[in-house]
């Protein structure tokens, strides 16, 4: 095809420069170091040392790392629980020195409450911030749905899967729109097949709502299936031992994903890298 041409402009009718890229950053850790000092040893315990990395807007990133590397403690420093014993993280620009309003957490364990139903679970954030009863019922609506559990609305969670049981989580955690996820090995408890179909609603999800999202996992293949890049933590104490763009093309089909050429690639040089540290001792807790 030709390309279209047209006369020059003149200098009052020249268009504006671009506007400089936005290099603000979702998340940005840096030059954290976290001790930990406990009654039970006289010996404090460095979790964490020197880590900087930084997460752009609508990333996906993964960290992994073996036992006691500290992933769960970034998450932790991410929003605002643990502060550091020295160094900074930052949170859309802003220095954590707190709890973390605009995050969401999704954690290992389901943590719904057993006395609300799955209605009752999701609509709970919302009633905290105390949103008019017209637009809860919306959200939870859209979330019950958005999440496959029609016909679940009123049952508790005793009487849900363990698959259901986490969509209800994610459900609960997203309805009130953080513009950050962070997720701590939230699909290691369940079974092959469930876990597979839950990280597949995740990726849609994903590609629907465009969170960031900090994802913990000790499993490469997972990594590679959900994120844009995977950080590589070292043993403890945990560094940034490497940061690796995934250059699987989106949208992923993460129940065939594996059998793609990028993948076998990807995964064995993070193997290779996870290995090392295991071998260095980094199953030690």
């Amino acid at each position: 095809m030709q390309r279209e041409t047209s006369a020059p402009r003149s200098q009052a009718q020249a268009a504006p420069p671009p506007a400089p890229a936005d290099t603000r950053h979702a998340v940005r850790i840096e030059n954290v170091d976290l001790v930990f000092h406990s009654s039970r040893s006289a010996e404090p315990v460095t979790a964490l040392q020197d880590v900087s990395f930084e997460v752009a807007h609508q990333e996906f990133c993964a960290i992994v790392g073996p036992s006691g590397c500290g992933k769960s403690t970034l998450l932790n420093l991410v929003s605002g629980l643990t502060p550091p014993t020295s160094g900074r993280v930052y949170v859309n620009e802003e220095h954590v020195t707190g709890l973390v309003r605009d995050i969401g957490y999704v954690t290992q364990d389901s943590n719904l409450l057993p006395w609300l139903t799955v209605d009752q679970n999701i609509r709970l954030p919302l009633q905290i911030r105390k949103l008019p009863t017209e637009e809860q019922d919306r959200l939870v609506d859209q979330w019950i749905g958005m999440v496959g559990l029609e016909g679940f609305r009123d049952s508790y969670p005793h009487q849900l899967s363990g698959g259901m049981q986490k969509r209800c989580a994610i459900a609960r955690t997203l309805v009130y729109d953080p513009p950050i996820l962070l997720m701590d090995e939230p699909f290691g408890a369940l079974d092959a097949m469930t876990k597979a179909v839950m990280q597949d609603t995740l990726l849609q999800l994903w590609d629907d709502q465009k969170k960031t999202v900090l994802f913990v996992t000790h499993d490469l293949s997972e990594a590679l299936a959900l994120s844009d890049r995977v950080i590589v933590m070292s043993r403890r104490p945990g560094r940034v031992k490497a940061a690796s763009a995934v250059d699987i093309p989106r949208p992923r089909d993460v129940f065939h994903v594996s059998e793609l050429r990028e993948f076998a690639e990807q995964h064995r040089v993070l193997w290779d890298m996870f290995a090392e540290e295991i071998s260095m001792g980094g199953l030690s807790k």
